[in-house]
């Protein structure tokens, strides 16, 4: 069996290699060439996977190491009988950890509330949810938009994007969809971003293009930004990078342990489908580390911090636009950069919490 791979997704051949043949290439270079005589596809978010490129190819089965499925073309891969599967929720908590990473950043640096802040959760699926828990341990006050939830669950009570307004910090972790009822497409535009107060932060780890990048330059400038994603990736707008206060190349939810979770949850669907037989093989131990703060009383930001800084990310990122062309730099920097461990894989040494930060490090690590 031919398997052609993402060359960015870890542990292929551990999973994947028994008889088979694997061969790796980059993920979003991938043509339908490349695939021609591959039985298997496995991809991340940057190979669109539709009818021109698998049209006329032996694939029967497409793994996605990553949660969203909007470069999918689930209809047509549905209709062709080829079968799929996505790893949803493999970086749940890592994209919510992000989230607190920037948070701890923000209210470091002054620019955001520690005490009685009012926060705005567009898109309450299985990461927007994870988020508003994590904002709920800092006490946050935290209003939710998600239409389609609601229609699915009459027990959720979802505020329309049009009330939002008067509020501190907004999160977005929206697919990115054009058509239905509730597109997401543009959702953040003109009107929405000027109702916001000045100094409210906009977040969004979702997908790019939910926001007009060009309302946002024109009617946002009054807002701070947080853009882990981005319109046109990987072309992205360097004004808009150079404005926003944190800004990392789409890689909220690339933990270590993200990374693995979602090729041992493709590869699980494999066997379960009958695609790959099943065969027993040695499960990896999810990678741990230690930090040190030097002994000296920490609260919990400090500890965020240490396992991952978004202000360290944000400088390299617009130094590096700043110095080299836009020729692959953006998925170069996607590589370069490690966006580290989950926070429950961390160990704390040589250091005290503050008694008011112990209790929160304590749930948000659970």
């Amino acid at each position: 069996m031919l398997i052609v791979a993402d060359e960015a997704i870890p542990c292929v051949k551990h999973y994947f290699g028994f008889d088979n043949e694997i061969i790796l290439k980059p993920g979003r270079a991938l043509t339908r060439n490349d695939i021609l005589l591959a039985d298997i596809l496995l991809v991340r978010s940057v190979t669109k996977v539709n009818r021109a490129l698998l049209e006329g190819t032996r694939v029967r089965f497409v793994g996605s190491t990553v949660t969203g499925t909007d470069h999918l073309d689930i209809d047509w891969l549905n209709n062709a009988g080829i079968q799929w599967s996505a790893a949803a929720g493999c970086n749940t908590i890592a994209v919510a950890e992000y989230t607190l990473a920037v948070i701890a950043a923000l209210q470091k640096k002054g620019l955001l509330l520690q005490k009685n802040c009012r926060a705005g959760v567009v898109g309450v699926g299985r990461i927007g949810n994870e988020v508003v828990k994590k904002l709920q341990i800092l006490d946050f006050d935290v209003v939710q938009c998600d239409p389609v939830r609601a229609l699915q669950d009459k027990n959720f009570n979802s505020t329309p994007i049009e009330d939002f307004a008067d509020l501190d910090i907004i999160l977005l972790y929206t697919p990115l969809t054009k058509e239905g009822p509730y597109p997401t497409y543009h959702l953040i535009e003109k009107s929405f971003l000027k109702r916001q107060k000045k100094d409210c932060i906009l977040l969004n780890a979702g997908r790019g293009a939910v926001i007009n990048f060009s309302d946002l330059m024109a009617y946002g400038r009054h807002l701070i930004w947080c853009l882990d994603v981005w319109e046109n990736e990987p072309h992205i707008n360097k004004k808009v990078l150079l404005a926003s206060t944190f800004a990392s190349p789409h890689i909220a939810g690339h933990s270590v342990q993200s990374k693995y979770r979602g090729i041992d949850m493709i590869y699980k669907a494999a066997i379960q489908m009958g695609v790959l037989p099943d065969r027993s093989i040695e499960s990896f131990n999810f990678p741990t580390t230690e930090i040190s703060l030097g002994g000296k009383e920490v609260d919990w930001r400090d500890v965020i911090l240490a396992i991952y800084n978004p202000s360290e990310i944000s400088n390299q990122m617009k130094q590096a636009y700043r110095e080299e062309e836009d020729n692959g730099l953006f998925d170069a920097l996607r590589k370069r950069f490690i966006r580290g461990h989950e926070f429950k894989f961390v160990t704390l040494k040589d250091s005290l919490l503050t008694p008011e930060s112990a209790p929160i490090l304590s749930n948000i690590f659970e």
